[in-house]
């Protein structure tokens, strides 16, 4: 399957606002049941241990409703967990944890949190725009930046609209998740979109059953250090 490029009906704002609230549901359940809550928490915990840390910031940028955000704040109590997203009524609600702004124009300073993440965002780019992304993303990052995202393959493609009734609620789910799984990586070209935006420390992982991809892209510049692993292997 070659990459794609499409809009999407959320980023566009092109639906009624229940529909929206109906589709960022939709997401909650999707991240909660097809592995993007679990991705996340296992890359983090593995670069908490690494870096034996007890406390750490966190910025969870493209973060809707802020499920993921929430999901680590819970596993870590004593983290600082920031969330943002370009849309505020994406958001949960106002006040310093809670931040609208563009991934590609966030408001903080160089280094300013321990990790970056973003989750079901980058494959809303398209490459050069994915490499500056992660650049900018590395600037704001101490520690590392976490990407978790979709595996572009066939098998998801025909489960997702198999499963909507379960999982997509909402038309807008529909029709973005299908446009999402076209428009998203694989593993190589993630590896590379990293590479480009100077990370010279970098693991990714493919996870089955749920066909996701995940990137850690570390900020330890010198020797370059490229691991693309199986489902089953460990760094």
């Amino acid at each position: 399957m070659t990459r794609l490029y499409f809009p999407e009906i959320l980023d566009a704002g092109a639906a009624a606002p229940a529909e929206i609230a109906r589709s960022l549901s939709d997401l909650r359940r999707i991240n909660r049941w097809l592995g993007g809550r679990r991705v996340l928490l296992e890359m983090l915990e593995k670069e908490v241990r690494r870096a034996r840390l007890t406390r750490f910031s966190f910025l969870d940028v493209g973060a809707g409703s802020g499920d993921l955000g929430e999901a680590v704040k819970l596993r870590f109590p004593e983290s600082r967990v920031v969330i943002c997203d370009l849309k505020p009524q994406h958001l949960p609600g106002a006040g310093s944890d809670c931040v609208a702004a563009s991934a590609e124009a966030l408001p903080f300073s160089d280094a300013s949190f321990d990790f970056v993440s973003a989750s079901l965002l980058l494959h809303h780019f398209r490459d050069p725009e994915a490499v500056r992304l992660l650049k900018h993303f590395g600037r704001i990052a101490r520690r590392a930046v976490l990407v978790n995202d979709l595996e572009r393959h066939w098998f998801p493609a025909v489960f997702f609209r198999m499963s909507g009734p379960v999982f997509a609620r909402s038309y807008v789910t529909r029709h973005d998740g299908v446009a999402s799984i076209l428009k998203s990586f694989l593993p190589h070209e993630l590896a590379a979109m990293a590479l480009a935006a100077g990370f010279s420390d970098i693991i990714v992982r493919r996870h089955l059953p749920w066909f996701r991809i995940s990137l850690v892209a570390r900020n330890r510049w010198g020797q370059s250090c490229l691991r693309v692993l199986l489902p089953d292997e460990r760094p």
